[in-house]
């Protein structure tokens, strides 16, 4: 068999390294579920038990995202990061702040009111496996290669529509970078020229939610809209608003988790104006909702900042149990310090993980019973929410960032 020339052998290799790249941001693909994933499900800080590495990155709320050997975060206050998956070695870091911004931008003096605890880097930058993506509380949005070479920067001058500053993760869909500034606005993700604004559609901390209607792309907000990826018009609005949670789409179905929480099937068909049937509306649910839910086996599972753990039926919205968390939390004890339960819910393979920014996590059995099957902890925790990837869980703990994993 004759040889190859090398540009040949080149090129293969890079498509084979994008083979069967996916899109892959906050949460993965939205939902919180990982499916695919075997992290390990308990770890020893102390001892060293599964701590593959731990690597100081700096303080940000952004999670991991994971794409073939590479860790891409955000951290504070404009930075960039990616890591190689095995070491967590920093590949490299790249600023994005506004001195970054090509002339004629005339980005402000200051920056935007951000409370402490958000700051600037908390939305999760995501991926299609050949460039990333990473939208910032200033206002900045930006692409970078995988080497880290950027290739388009822009600012977007639009009022913040948050008080403690911005959380929303921008979406990849069809080739728009849906991001929720102002308004939705979505970009070509190619050059980051706007292609339309749904101005009306006013964001809240959580992150829009993909779907298709028919043959019809949708994204879902936080704020109850549901907007048409096309061409940004609103299909149809005030379904629910959720301050910090995510509406979450499962099998046909958008759940919004708040006070009260709600689900509502989505049609069949698309439409200039859009009806969704509500299925049904749970009042009984008790305290404030940072963490956005999952899905699995036909219950919904949402944990409120006070400690407890709701698991509700996702057909009729009945209360299946309902669980004080032996985890610190904003309700107090255990753990002498209160903490807040900001990450969201992760189902991870078979197990279900959930976090408190006081580096605890807890996993347990998905079913119709509490079930827990470990309590881990961490030096320090985060409100980000983790990623994993085939054998390897990706958690930040304040300044950290571990990968756990057996060595």
């Amino acid at each position: 068999m004759s040889r190859l020339p090398r540009t040949a052998c080149l090129i293969l290799l890079v498509l084979a390294a994008h083979a069967g790249a996916q899109t892959v941001g906050w949460r993965g693909d939205g939902t919180g579920s990982l499916p695919k994933a075997d992290p390990p499900l308990a770890w020893d800080v102390d001892e060293g038990t599964h701590i593959r590495w731990k690597v100081t990155v700096g303080k940000g709320q952004s999670s991991p995202v994971v794409s073939g050997n590479r860790i891409f975060l955000a951290v504070e206050q404009d930075s960039l990061l990616c890591l190689d998956r095995e070491t967590g070695k920093v590949l490299w870091r790249q600023d994005d702040g506004y001195g970054a911004l090509p002339p004629g931008s005339n980005p402000p003096q200051k920056r935007p009111p951000s409370a402490p605890g958000c700051g600037y880097s908390t939305p999760t930058p995501v991926t299609d496996g050949k460039g990333v993506y990473a939208s910032r509380g200033t206002g900045i949005v930006a692409c970078h290669d995988f080497d880290g070479a950027r290739k388009w920067i822009r600012f977007l001058d639009r009022p913040q529509a948050t008080e403690y500053g911005r959380a929303a993760s921008p979406l990849l869909v069809q080739g728009k970078l849906l991001v929720s500034i102002g308004g939705l606005v979505a970009l070509d993700a190619q050059t980051g020229n706007i292609l339309w604004e749904a101005k009306d559609a006013v964001p809240t901390y959580g992150t829009p939610a993909a779907a298709r209607i028919g043959d019809v792309d949708v994204i879902l907000t936080p704020g109850g809209d549901c907007v048409r990826l096309s061409d940004g018009r609103i299909l149809a609005s005030d379904l629910a608003v959720t301050k910090y949670t995510s509406p979450l789409v499962h099998q046909g179905v958008v759940y919004y988790v708040g006070t009260p929480t709600l689900a509502f099937r989505l049609p069949d068909k698309p439409a200039e104006t859009l009806r969704l049937a509500a299925l049904w509306q749970a009042e009984d649910l008790e305290g404030e909702f940072v963490a956005s839910p999952v899905c699995h086996d036909g219950v919904l599972y949402c944990v409120s900042n006070e400690g407890v753990l709701y698991a509700l039926d996702a057909r009729t919205g009945a209360l299946v149990f309902r669980r004080k968390l032996p985890i610190a939390s904003a309700g107090g004890p255990p753990g002498a310090e209160p903490a807040n339960i900001y990450a969201s819910l992760a189902l991870v393979g078979k197990h279900l993980f959930l976090s408190n920014d006081a580096g605890e996590t807890l996993v347990l059995e998905p079913g119709r019973q509490y079930k827990e099957v470990a309590h881990n902890w961490l030096d320090k925790g985060s409100g980000a929410t983790l990623a994993a990837d085939g054998k390897l869980l990706f958690l930040r703990g304040g300044k950290r960032l571990y990968g756990i994993g057996a060595k």
